[in-house]
């Protein structure tokens, strides 16, 4: 270990960052090639090839009945909460510890998102936040599993089946992680899954709707086309609805990763633990993640519990120093979502729409204090590395400890150079 941190112009533990994702080979390039040479680009609910092939090998993979492709995660949950029905005067229960997708899928259709604290150790939604959040506006629950970890899903629909209330998944970073044997993505009423750049398979963008029934299903697939049906000519539109579809060469790509899925999933899984047994002998300044005994992780992100009492550094100072050790350790979410502007200054719609609206007629904060835990986890302890440094060799992980190590021996220091 050099005797100097590299913030501080030390040599970096690592000479290249630990990170490189996506993980591109020839098959991808095949299969751009293949969309390329059929000179067919588009695809729709009328006609396609690796769209609709796509759609039948994720919905296999995932155990669900139904999978309808979309050009991104955030559309994917924009079309499920109006084929819900959910609009104006409804409430939408969903976690403040989440990429803003998850709420403003809320907003987009003219309902109030409301917000239940998360669980500390998992930080997802937390089953007893949800019940006390419920009133007789509520329409939905939105569970999001966080970094990978599933939701405690049992909780959750039996809490749904007592309020007659939906439930939707966002496993946008939970590509095949289970509960209790069950593959997420098939456990709620419906599911989306993202595949932008980060996740653990991509085209660069895209997304997926998942169900196992048939009257949401095929809502999905008219909202995601301008509100079309199979059934009627190309240029009749029976409700409002959006192009979000997804194009042929994403699709092709998404084949291929999907294909690579498990290998990359196992080997996350393999490293996760061992960088776990690492944090807990030789770190105090961090606590590795907590995974109940009864999921299988996906490890999007693998998070980290962070003491700044312990070392005498912000989450930011931490983070900065531990990346010039060419090791991506991230703050993460730096707010909770309700503190973004969109949320809290009502700036959703023209004229305060939806929060002014005479079918609501109630009034919505979103205050400081409104949900500790994920506030805690933003501001002081939550922090996290890409799941992406897991698809390296096991020999690497000894790096992340190493990096932190000597960002704690030397924090006095860098205390020092920040307050400058």
């Amino acid at each position: 270990m050099s005797e100097k941190p590299a913030i501080l112009g030390g040599k970096p533990v690592r000479e290249k960052k630990l990170v490189d994702w996506p993980i591109i080979t020839e098959e991808e390039y095949e299969a751009v090639k293949r969309v390329l040479k059929r000179k067919k680009l588009f695809a729709s609910m009328y006609e396609s090839y690796e769209v609709a092939a796509f759609e039948e090998e994720f919905a296999k993979v995932m155990g669900v009945k139904y999978a309808i492709a979309c050009s991104s995660g955030s559309a994917a949950l924009d079309i499920v909460v109006k084929a819900l029905g959910i609009g104006p005067g409804d409430e939408v229960i969903t976690t403040p510890y989440t990429f803003i997708a998850s709420a403003t899928c809320i907003l987009h259709n003219c309902a109030i998102p409301i917000f239940a604290d998360v669980d500390l150790k998992t930080r997802n939604i937390d089953p007893k936040e949800i019940e006390k959040k419920i009133t007789d506006r509520t329409k939905a629950i939105i569970v999001v599993h966080f970094a990978g970890h599933p939701c405690e899903m049992n909780e959750i629909m039996k809490i749904a089946a007592e309020h007659d209330l939906y439930v939707i998944e966002d496993a946008a970073q939970a590509h095949l992680a289970e509960y209790k044997g069950k593959k997420v993505g098939g456990i709620g009423h419906v599911s989306i899954f993202s595949f932008q750049q980060s996740k653990n398979m991509t085209a660069g963008e895209g997304g997926i709707i998942t169900t196992n029934d048939p009257e949401i299903a095929e809502k999905c697939c008219s909202l995601r086309e301008h509100g079309r049906r199979r059934d009627k000519p190309w240029y009749y539109h029976c409700e409002l609805g959006w192009n979000y579809r997804m194009t042929e060469m994403q699709a092709a790509i998404l084949r291929v990763q999907l294909k690579r899925l498990p290998k990359i999933t196992e080997e996350r899984r393999r490293n996760a633990e061992y960088l776990m047994k690492l944090i807990r002998d030789e770190l105090d300044a961090v606590d590795p993640p907590y995974v109940a005994p009864y999921v299988n992780h996906a490890w999007h992100l693998y998070p980290v519990y962070y003491y700044p009492e312990k070392v005498g550094l912000t989450k930011f100072e931490f983070c900065k120093a531990v990346q010039a050790e060419n090791v991506e350790l991230f703050e993460g979410y730096a707010w909770p979502v309700y503190e973004n502007p969109v949320f809290r200054e009502h700036r959703a719609r023209p004229r305060g729409c939806p929060y002014t609206c005479p079918y609501y007629g109630k009034k919505v904060e979103y205050p400081k204090g409104l949900c500790p835990n994920a506030e805690k986890l933003c501001y002081e302890n939550g922090l996290w590395i890409p799941g992406s440094a897991l698809n390296n060799p096991q020999e690497e992980m000894d790096t992340i400890v190493e990096a932190i190590k000597k960002v704690v021996k030397y924090a006095e220091a860098i205390k020092k150079h920040f307050a400058k």
